[in-house]
């Protein structure tokens, strides 16, 4: 299972550039370890763009309830076990799971 980079611990008194500091520093360690693992095909280029997990952090911390729109037909597909546990047990945010598509399955 490909983990998430976990964002460091921050508070009011972190300044902007020690942030961006201590995740650039977390984000080369956790590609470091995914490298060890994985394959450069194996990965999508988002897994390699330390601005896109900012930007999920961010939106998760800003967050009051995290939706996740899904396509029924394969929805553990689009939910990696590593963002539904990030979201729901690390940072205690509800989630609700959208199921699009629903016209395209049968009804049994």
């Amino acid at each position: 299972v490909l983990g998430l980079p976990k964002r460091p611990l921050w508070d009011a008194n972190t300044t902007k550039e020690e942030l961006e500091k201590e995740e650039t520093k977390m984000f080369i360690s956790w590609l470091r370890d995914i490298h060890s693992k994985y394959t450069i095909e194996e990965l999508s280029p988002f897994e390699h763009n330390l601005e896109v997990w900012r930007q999920l952090w961010r939106a998760i911390e800003k967050s009051d309830v995290v939706v996740i729109i899904v396509d029924i037909r394969n929805p553990l597909l689009h939910i990696p076990m590593a963002l539904y546990q990030y979201i729901v047990q690390e940072m205690s945010r509800p989630l609700v799971l959208v199921l699009n598509k629903i016209d395209l399955v049968s009804d049994e």
